[in-house]
């Protein structure tokens, strides 16, 4: 028994060494193939930030910048001479970051280019869905002489038409080019950009105890104002007693909205009793 015993042991210790050989070449190559495969993973120069707009100091733009999608633009002409002209345009915001950012406005020949731009947050997270807007401005047509004009809002096109000059002759020399309205422009709407200044002349006489007394929103201050009788004919030197004049108001909008400019010509010292002249002008200041 012992013979037996001594020759089959022998044969197990070389079938054991030879798997403990064959698990021992099979755990160095997982080794070498692991540590080629961290090699072959490791990234080839640098990387970048995607679609990122990047300045020459580095930095990331704060906003990124488009041009506003115009669907539909209005124009209306306000009653009033010279004629005012408004531009309502509309259409739809990417999404709810997207907002506008200017309104700029070039005339050539007989069209207005208008460009709209908008704006966002470069690293905004936005709700993903369109947002209506309408902006509504002024077009500088005074001055204009009649015709067809066209104006042209991001590519989105309409037309209008100015049946006679829009061309008035300035009532007095203080107004020096400035918009300027007499009794005429009573009950008128007119359209300021905010710091216009502009003027206002009504005829008055205080030799008969009557003047004006003007009442002005808020978004109106008075600049000045003035008195001056009106020139004798040429063949008189001195001015005619009790002759009367006009009142001259210097004004300019300073605050955007709806602002109104009322007078009433009356005795100070007297009741108002409703028959009174009044002077209205409505002004919106953009």
């Amino acid at each position: 028994m012992k013979i037996m015993e001594n020759k089959k042991l022998p044969n197990f210790v070389k079938a054991a060494a030879a798997l403990l050989l064959i698990a021992a070449v099979a755990v160095s190559g997982c080794v070498d193939g692991g540590e080629g495969n961290n090699t072959d993973l490791e990234p080839i120069g640098p990387t970048t930030g995607g679609d990122n707009t990047v300045d020459e100091g580095g930095n990331e733009e704060e906003f990124i910048y488009g041009t506003a999608n115009v669907e539909n633009i209005e124009i209306m002409i306000l009653e009033s001479f010279p004629v005012q002209v408004r531009v309502s345009a509309s259409g739809n915001l990417p999404d709810g970051c997207t907002e506008i950012d200017k309104i700029q406005t070039e005339k050539t020949g007989n069209t207005f280019e208008v460009s709209i731009s908008t704006k966002k947050p470069r690293d905004a997270i936005c709700t993903q869905a369109l947002v209506p807007f309408t902006e509504t401005f002024p077009l500088e047509v005074r001055g204009l002489e009649a015709g067809t004009y066209t104006v042209d809002v991001n590519g989105v096109t309409a037309t209008f038409e100015l049946e006679t000059d829009n061309i008035i002759e300035e009532p007095f020399p203080e107004a020096g080019g400035n918009p300027s309205f007499t009794e005429a422009d009573n009950g008128t709407n007119v359209v300021f950009e905010n710091g216009t200044v502009f003027y206002l002349k009504l005829s008055e006489n205080p030799t008969t105890g009557y003047s004006w007394e003007l009442e002005r929103s808020e978004g109106l201050n008075l600049l000045g104002d003035k008195y001056i009788q009106d020139e004798p004919p040429a063949e008189m030197e001195q001015p005619i007693v009790g002759a009367g004049g006009a009142h001259i108001w210097e004004l300019e909008a300073v605050a955007k909205g709806e602002q109104q400019l009322t007078g009433i010509y009356k005795r100070p010292w007297e009741e108002e009793t409703g028959e009174e002249d009044i002077f209205v002008l409505d002004i919106e200041v953009v």
